[in-house]
């Protein structure tokens, strides 16, 4: 009970400050008391005294009375939340703090003029760098004024967007034509002006509320790929201005059915948003019609009429469902090992259980969930889900890395016999097969219900039907094989993949949220965005990402010292334990070294850009070595936190314990300064 009323107290309090922060001295003066009330009378319905809940919430709607504005439409919501007859409850307090929120927004409206001036004043600067460098008519400086330029805007952009969809569409398309000129050769200096004039008119039109010709709202993408595909016809047919011109019109709608894309691909999106002005100049180049095509292949696989199908619907259930039937498989390895075959049955049965449970949660869905159809919803949902399914996956992953050494397996399944034996049934195993099943089916339905109103319910089914068929296969197989896959080694594999998924899906979502405008977006200037990684340029997605990797490596650690292997080792066990570890971190090694190689040229841009330095070579064999050492160095890099955490690992037995919690901290704060280190350097001591 203290603890909720703490929690009630805190809330209420913080919007308090939320409002004293944001209104005039008046109306601090005059609203600040009834927040002061509502967490009097949250804690006298903590404490049952709903007679003291009444009198204050009588005396704040006596006062209220007295308040300028009172009769206002908010002021009217207020006075009616105000109006309680019977019991008070939490419920009602919060609806009572939120109508004074609301009345105060409403008395002190957000002043759009000072936002419009804070984009204008972020906007001059990189406005007059591109102005100069156009009239120098350098276009290298020009393409380096135009990205800041566009980068300062991508980052404020959203005060256009929100308050006028027709003026951010006119901006839009001026920024696509004026990347255009910039990338036509031969340059021609006058149109990138004129461009850019446009440019500037469109702030300016915003700037000054002028109203511009709004763009048909029954526009779809359907739409846009018709024209990407005449444009494409005209460029093969050799018309290069008709193409042009098919291609100038996609831009101009493009703000308008961009959603239905950014929300289902952002990688995608924001190909189309850099590629298409390009294409434009460029389109009767054989390269940029290959460009188009696959624009357009793209484009078409996304369109809203068919998304997900049933090969979809089994991919996700096949990987979640094996983690599941691991744990199934190894209950009932045990229970062949201890003889004690009449057990099987419930252990099969607790999974069946389990996947008739999520059956039903899943047709539940498919019922309840029918109307979320629109993409920026559908991705709301996504992000969310997705989130509170990366909180999921780290209590699971916690969960099988304490089972991912043989003493610790050994003692997990020491303690399931025992109350098998203690209680004379095998209820505890079916309650470990069920809720493992269940578990892991309830995180599949997470995944499941973004999914769900973009499928039809013959695929849903058949897409299940399909996973559950190979999950069979697989149980026969693993069944078969199992004396050559100790479960302790598969569950510290099985963990690291969990985490890296997490890992990726974190940052995905975050993204998504920020393409919906649910989380605030802040980008980071020359960072590289890798989709495979789930790794986008801003402050959120990799901060989120950066506290999961140290709550990772903090869950590892203190796992460890849990089982630390007291035993004394012999000069040869010894070796035989530094040569494992040895031979781990070479493995890791070799894959980062292989992963970075095919991304050397990329790394390579991003490492110099600081430096606006081409790459020259002079000999047939220099870009290889360039390339191998730049790879070797990202491997080094991304494999120090492993190589570390082995020696670790291999030191740690010889360890106290004390000593062990003492040198505990050390490693992920090294690590941490290593990283702050790097970003430092680059981002201040180098700046781009």
């Amino acid at each position: 009970m203290v603890r909720n009323y703490w929690k009630t107290s805190i809330c209420f309090v913080a919007l308090s400050f939320l409002l004293l922060a944001m209104s005039p001295v008046g109306a601090k003066e005059s609203l600040s008391s009834y927040f002061v009330k509502i967490t009097d009378a949250s804690q006298a319905v903590k404490n049952g005294n709903q007679a003291e809940a009444k009198v204050l919430v009588r005396e704040m709607a006596t006062d209220f009375e007295k308040v300028e504005h009172a009769d206002s439409d908010a002021g009217k919501v207020v006075k009616e939340k105000l109006v309680l007859s019977g019991e008070i409850t939490e419920k009602n307090l919060t609806q009572i703090s939120s109508a004074l929120l609301a009345f105060e927004k409403e008395q002190n409206p957000i002043d759009l003029n000072a936002e419009k001036e804070k984009l204008v004043s972020r906007l001059r600067p990189r406005f007059e760098t591109l102005d100069k460098a156009i009239s120098s008519k350098d276009i290298e400086q020009i393409r380096e004024a135009y990205k800041k330029m566009n980068s300062t805007w991508t980052i404020n952009e959203s005060v256009v967007r929100d308050n006028s969809t027709t003026h951010y569409g006119q901006v839009e398309t001026a920024i696509s034509f004026l990347r255009s000129s910039i990338e036509m050769e031969p340059t021609d200096y006058d149109a990138i002006q004129s461009s850019f004039n446009d440019l500037k008119t469109a702030i300016d039109n915003f700037v000054a509320g002028k109203e511009v010709a709004k763009t048909s709202s029954n526009l779809s993408l359907k739409d846009g790929i018709e024209l990407l595909k005449k444009a494409l016809e005209e460029f093969k047919a050799g018309n290069p201005t008709a193409g042009t011109a098919v291609m100038k019109e996609f831009i101009t709608i493009w703000p308008t059915v961009e959603g239905s894309v950014s929300t289902t691909n952002p990688s995608l999106y924001t190909r189309v948003e850099s590629e298409t002005p390009v294409i434009m100049v460029k389109g009767s180049e054989k390269e940029y019609q290959e460009k188009l095509e696959k624009l357009i292949a793209d484009l078409s696989q996304i369109d809203t009429n068919a998304s997900y199908n049933a090969f979809d619907a089994m991919l996700i259930l096949l990987r979640e469902g094996v983690e599941a039937l691991l744990i199934v498989m190894a209950s009932v390895t045990t229970l062949k090992a201890a003889k004690m075959r009449k057990g099987l049955k419930w252990v099969y049965g607790g999974a069946l259980s389990g996947i008739a449970a999520s059956l039903v949660i899943a047709f539940i869905l498919q019922i309840a969930f029918p109307a979320v159809t629109s993409g920026a919803n559908r991705e709301i949902i996504e992000g969310s889900v997705g989130i509170f399914a990366v909180v999921m996956m780290i209590l699971i992953g916690i969960w099988l890395h304490s089972k991912s050494s043989v003493k610790k397996w050994n003692d997990f399944m020491d303690s399931q016999m025992k109350t098998v034996t203690r209680t004379g049934s095998f209820i505890s195993m079916f309650a470990l097969s069920f809720l493992a099943v269940f578990r892991e089916g309830a995180e599949t339905i997470l995944f499941y219900v973004g999914i769900l109103p973009r499928i039809s319910r013959f695929e849903f089914i058949l897409g299940i039907s399909l996973a559950l068929l190979v999950l069979l296969i697989i149980a026969f197989l693993m069944n078969k094989a199992s004396q050559f896959f100790p479960p302790h080694k598969v569950f510290f594999l099985l963990t690291w993949m969990i985490y890296a998924l997490a890992f990726k899906m974190l940052g995905v979502s975050v993204h998504a949220l920020q393409l919906t405008n649910m989380v605030p977006n802040h980008l980071l200037p020359g960072f590289p965005t890798i989709d495979l990684l789930g790794i986008y340029p801003s402050w959120e997605g990799l901060g989120s990402q950066l506290v999961f990797l140290i709550i990772v490596l903090a869950v590892t650690l203190r796992q460890g010292e849990k089982y630390m292997d007291t035993k004394e080792l012999t000069i040869i066990e010894h070796l035989v334990e530094f040569r494992k570890r040895f031979i781990a971190v070479i493995v890791c090694f070799f894959i980062v070294f292989c992963g970075a190689l095919l991304f050397a040229d990329q790394l390579y841009y991003y490492l110099t850009q600081s430096f606006n330095q081409k790459l020259i070579v002079l000999g047939p064999n220099d870009i290889l070595w360039i390339y191998l050492r730049l790879a070797s160095l990202m491997s080094f890099t991304i494999t120090l936190p492993f190589t570390i955490y082995q020696i670790w690992s291999f030191v740690k037995p010889g360890l106290k314990i004390e000593e062990a919690r003492a040198i505990f901290a050390y490693i992920p704060a090294s690590f941490i300064c290593f990283l702050l280190g790097l970003a430092f350097g680059f981002y201040f001591v180098t700046p781009a």
